[in-house]
């Protein structure tokens, strides 16, 4: 049996998508058959180009991070998820995204998502299907995944092992607790769940930028107490001002950078408070620079920055959506779905980066 992967040759180019032989997994692998994958903004930084600088392996970069499946063929020696749930063929389970080697110093202290020989999976090496965009995805032994309960609609699954993921561990980093002020730059997909996450924690204001009108109506759906259109308070200085006005003048406790533009650093430094955490995670471009004056952070403000999450973090999720699934939208943020034949269709109506989209998050599906 063959499978499609989807695979990035040459940066600003249209993908390209091959077939393999999609192989048994060895014993104590998993392999799935996707059912989902999201279009991240990551992932929309690889098709402009913005990532020229970081070079393609020979054979192209295999595509996608983001996703959920069902079980399709169970290594020897699997009879349970990572908790000790009884899994078989034909389970959904959702997996941690990231692939760490295992055995660095940062992994060896838990630290997986900052595993220092992460690199970009390369097309055409076995097993082959090491990234969503395809039909398939090899989990190799040890991986952590986790079976999803019965009672979740598929539809919601999509964004956990990337989005939800990432905003809630970029939170706990910034140590967001009750009563804080919080703001998010961005209300993607990133965006729309952190606003989730940051009430869950005891957030007493969240308040949210961005230029896109039905993501910000959105984004009011998942609890966010102001919103902010960038069209409108079109200058740095005129959204400082407005987060002023909003917080008290106080300023807010956290900010959270999820659109990928490093000017927004020094944006969000003016609007925090002193002792306030600014949050950087979606910046994912090397090479960007940003002056700073460093004055401003002696009142006790800090910048941390944050990739995705550690693996034990997903259960946890679970029961979230679990415990909040009808009493917030989260089957509106996959808003778009388009064959993976047409993946070459779907970035450009993805796209968001100057220019109007009615999309939230699209998702991939095999």
């Amino acid at each position: 049996m063959k499978g499609r992967v989807v695979i990035c040759k040459e940066y600003s180019k249209p993908f390209e998508i091959e077939e393999f032989d999609v192989p048994d997994p060895e014993p104590g692998a998993v392999m799935l058959r996707m059912t989902q994958a999201g279009i991240c903004g990551s992932d929309l930084h690889t098709w402009r180009g913005d990532q020229v600088n970081v070079p393609l392996p020979p054979t192209g970069r295999v595509m996608g991070h983001e996703g959920t499946g069902v079980v399709d063929k169970l290594g020897s020696g699997v009879t349970t998820d990572t908790l000790g749930v009884p899994i078989v063929e034909g389970d959904r389970i959702v997996y941690a995204a990231v692939f760490p080697c295992h055995h660095c110093h940062m992994c060896l202290k838990n630290n997986t998502n900052w595993c220092v020989n992460r690199g970009y999976a390369a097309g055409g090496v076995y097993p082959y299907f090491t990234g969503t965009y395809a039909d398939f995805l090899y989990l190799p032994p040890r991986h952590p995944f986790f079976r999803v309960p019965d009672e979740l609609p598929d539809d919601l699954l999509g964004p956990v092992n990337c989005a939800m993921g990432t905003v809630t561990t970029g939170l706990q980093r910034a140590g967001a607790k009750e009563g804080d002020f919080v703001v998010i730059q961005g209300a993607g997909g990133l965006g729309l769940h952190a606003i989730a996450m940051a009430k869950d924690m005891g957030a007493d204001r969240v308040i949210v930028l961005d230029r896109l009108a039905n993501r910000l109506e959105l984004a009011e759906e998942f609890g966010a107490d102001y919103t902010i259109n960038i069209e409108e308070f079109n200058t740095a200085e005129t959204r400082v001002e407005r987060v002023k006005e909003l917080t008290d003048g106080r300023g807010t406790d956290v900010v959270m950078e999820l659109v990928g533009r490093a000017e927004l650093l020094a944006e969000g430094i003016d609007m925090l408070s002193n002792g306030g955490t600014f949050v950087e995670i979606g910046d994912i471009v090397r090479g960007r620079e940003v002056s700073i004056d460093p004055s401003k952070l002696l009142a006790g403000k800090s910048i941390v920055g944050s990739l995705m999450y550690r693996p034990e973090l997903l259960p946890t999720l679970l029961n979230f959506l679990v415990r909040t699934q009808h009493k917030l939208p989260f089957h509106k943020i996959v808003s778009h779905k388009f064959p993976l034949a047409e993946v070459n269709e779907a970035f450009p109506q993805a796209e968001w980066n100057s220019r109007q989209t009615d999309i939230t998050r699209a998702m991939l599906v095999p």
